[in-house]
């Protein structure tokens, strides 16, 4: 999995819920470090922030789209009203999670998403 977030702390409280189920996680702090950090790995989900620095959430999960289409890329937003939503599902996110992240609902989206 990898976790593209800018905001340290935030990354942290993800890693830490995530490595309690065992599971491996790559970070990227901004978008280019996304997309090369995506291209060098086998990854199977991403979840990225949209407001992240060099190259903003949108156009890194474009890209990483264009490199492997069925990988599903969870957006990552404080901004959860019903137009972010609106969107995300015109801007061909997978799915989103609203800061502040509850844990259960994470875990429910990832796996809906790697399980299916």
């Amino acid at each position: 999995m990898l976790i593209v977030e800018d905001d340290e702390p935030g990354y942290r409280f993800y890693e830490a819920k995530l490595k309690k189920k065992g599971v491996r996680i790559l970070h990227a702090a901004n978008g280019n470090e996304a997309i090369n950090v995506f291209k060098l790995n086998n990854i199977d989900i991403v979840i990225i922030n949209t407001m992240i620095p060099v190259k903003e959430g949108f156009t890194a999960k474009k890209e990483i789209k264009e490199i492997a289409l069925d990988v599903p890329v969870i957006m990552l937003t404080a901004y959860a009203n019903h137009d972010s939503i609106r969107k995300v599902v015109k801007s061909g996110f997978t799915d989103y999670l609203s800061k502040p992240i509850e844990t259960e609902v994470m875990f429910s989206v990832l796996k809906k998403w790697l399980i299916g």
